[in-house]
């Protein structure tokens, strides 16, 4: 390949999950000032009035950029890019005909609304897919990011705390070794579920990769989210896996857990509380730790 020749694989699912969520606020917010414009006869956006108004939406525009790029290059991406440039054609024709004071035609109105309502619907579908973990069903990392990022913003707006922790199951590699892949998957689902059972209904979940979740705990403070990690290692604890009709496996998980605070990035929490569960580890797993700072973490032991 030519040193000078663009790297066509670099669009990552967190940008495509990005750009399909602000696809989808966009252009709701698009729809609304395209009814009053037939509605309220208020002037039109030069921009849904050229000759390619699909390459001057910011959807249109990312997507033209980045069709040959990795993910990008996926039948599901072209056909709602597809679908993207017919709802704007349409929308323009029919400003175009609104120009003279009469109001469309029903049937081109609807016609209309059906390629809008298949656009928003297309795009949340493919929205999902890229957010999900498809063996857990949890939401994967590039879900987890924006929505960990919005949930630090409202610690910082609110003043109200909140944590998030690390969870990683124990001795995972000698399921996969003893038992083979697919009884590590059954463990994986396994654990997702009594997580997802036992948890409080406003927290999150989330998988982070491996055998790692992520949870993050709204509204919770340091010693709190202990209490509520420490529920969830026991139920984990006295959960029993059915592999097979005569095999039963039993499994424990290590926790850490950091809280957020205003000024801190993120990231530099994830780190935090997956320093805390490094000494969980370190300590015997099986158990629930929580940082406090460069000193030792406070542990609770199961």
């Amino acid at each position: 390949m030519n040193e000078k020749e663009p790297n066509l694989t670099t669009v990552s699912a967190k940008e495509i999950l990005e750009e399909l969520d602000h696809a989808i606020g966009g252009h709701m917010s698009w729809l609304g000032d395209w009814h009053r414009v037939l509605v309220c006869r208020e002037k039109p956006s030069p921009k849904d009035l050229a000759s390619d108004p699909h390459h001057l939406c910011r959807f249109g525009s990312w997507y033209v950029k980045s069709q040959h790029k990795g993910l990008v290059n996926q039948p599901v991406l072209r056909n709602l890019a597809k679908l993207h440039r017919e709802m704007h054609d349409k929308a323009q024709a029919l400003m175009e005909k609104a120009q003279d004071g009469k109001p469309p035609p029903s049937k081109d109105y609807e016609a209309f609304m059906e390629l809008v309502k298949g656009f928003i619907s297309r795009a949340r579908r493919l929205e999902s897919a890229f957010a999900q973990d498809p063996l857990t069903g949890l939401h994967n990392r590039q879900a987890m990011v924006r929505e960990l990022d919005r949930e630090h913003e409202r610690m910082e707006r609110t003043g109200r705390p909140g944590c998030i922790a690390l969870a990683d199951i124990d001795h995972f590699k000698k399921v996969n070794d003893a038992y083979g892949h697919v009884a590590g998957d059954q463990v994986l689902i396994a654990t997702a579920d009594s997580f997802l059972t036992h948890m409080r209904p406003y927290d999150s979940l989330y998988r982070y990769g491996g055998e790692e979740f992520l949870f993050c705990l709204p509204d919770t403070a340091m010693t709190e989210a202990m209490g509520v990690l420490e529920r969830l290692r026991a139920e984990l604890e006295d959960r029993a896996i059915k592999l097979t009709s005569e095999e039963v496996l039993k499994i424990t998980g290590s926790f850490g857990v950091a809280e957020m605070s205003p000024g801190v990035a993120v990231e530099k929490t994830i780190e935090c509380a997956d320093q805390a569960l490094y000494s969980a580890k370190g300590q015997g797993r099986n158990r629930v730790c929580g940082w406090d700072g460069p000193g030792e973490p406070d542990v609770l032991i199961g």
